[in-house]
């Protein structure tokens, strides 16, 4: 691993945004009728849990 020599400015030491802008730039998740999955039979619904656990 190689290690920077350039000196930290001032504008990189804050790159964490304040909780305001964050919550400014966060978008609503869709409703849970639109993210259901609905034709999934129990092999695909057992397959996309195992694929979210990986």
């Amino acid at each position: 691993m190689t290690m920077s020599t350039q000196p930290i400015s001032e504008s990189d030491k804050h790159l964490e945004l304040p909780i305001e802008d964050l919550l400014r730039r966060a978008r609503p998740l869709p409703s849970h009728d639109e993210m259901v999955i609905d034709d999934l039979d129990d092999e695909e619904g057992m397959a996309f849990l195992a694929a979210l656990e990986e």
